[in-house]
């Protein structure tokens, strides 16, 4: 396969890997033959996902990490280097989700998401990039949202870590380019994950985010499928919906209208911010 090729000794690390999308990604790296290291801070999760893992037949090496612990990441990628002597696929997946109006929003929930949702992207890639410009290529992806592109009304702190990814992940698109690094950013909207998890408050708008998450037809599996194929044809943006990418034409192309629009949607209560029956 294409990406294969790329990437002969298809070694890969791969954060929030225990469920959801990580898990998704793994399960189809472990089918191609890659050599996986996996890490996720649910012990639990991330038990069952290595012998699920294992089960396909893949060389699996798992670690209980805490993405926000800078030292935790430089960790990995010592052992990457121990283990394989590099890197091919960086995948800068874990995440939490929190919404609600700006002044319900505690600045300890605005300091967790920013610490997980984006921290732990910016210490992923100052970990992994002094190696993969070393060897001069591989590929890093950083799982953002569409939050950070549409910045929909009562999911501030949500919107700012994932914007912070995006403008990231085109930052260093450019900045690695020179040394045959590519970088992917993933921009999905709702998809069935176990992201909702952490949607936990008991908040109106949070209640509404878990009612579309789980109500969604595209499954973890659909985004990990795009995501390969952009990495295969070294796309930056990953925009699995129809709403994610007419979303983000609309508002570049009419940023006004698109914000009018927005605002209406939210004070009629239509769409996303209907009340749920």
């Amino acid at each position: 396969m294409k990406l294969e090729r790329k990437y002969p000794q298809k070694r890969a690390f791969v954060t929030g890997a225990a469920s959801g999308f990580g898990l998704a990604i793994c399960m189809r790296l472990a089918s191609r033959g890659w050599k996986l290291l996996i890490a996720d801070i649910n012990e639990t999760r991330l038990t069952q996902a290595e012998a699920q893992l294992r089960g396909c037949g893949a060389e699996v090496v798992s670690v209980v990490l805490d993405v926000t612990r800078p030292e935790a990441l430089e960790q990995a990628a010592d052992t990457v280097r121990r283990l394989w002597g590099g890197i091919d696929l960086v995948f800068n997946n874990a995440g939490i989700a929190s919404a609600g109006a700006i002044d319900d929003l505690s600045l300890e929930e605005w300091e967790k998401v920013i610490d997980v949702d984006l921290w732990s992207v910016i210490y992923g890639c100052r970990a992994f990039v002094p190696m993969l410009k070393a060897q001069r290529g591989g590929c890093i992806v950083n799982t953002a949202s569409s939050a950070g592109t549409l910045a929909g009304p009562e999911m501030a702190s949500y919107n700012v870590a994932k914007a912070g990814v995006v403008s990231l992940s085109e930052t260093l698109r450019s900045e690695l380019s020179g040394f045959g690094i590519h970088v992917t950013v993933v921009c999905p909207t709702v998809f069935v994950t176990s992201l909702g998890d952490s949607l936990k408050s008991g908040r109106a708008m949070e209640r509404r985010l878990v009612a579309q998450l789980n109500k969604s037809r595209v499954t973890a599996e659909h985004i990990a499928d795009d995501v390969l194929a952009a990495v295969e044809n070294g796309r930056l943006y990953v925009m699995t919906q129809s709403d994610a990418k007419w979303g983000w034409r609309i508002k570049r192309w009419m940023p006004e209208t698109y914000s009018t629009l927005i605002a209406y949607l939210y004070r009629n209560r239509k769409w996303l911010y209907a009340d749920q029956a």
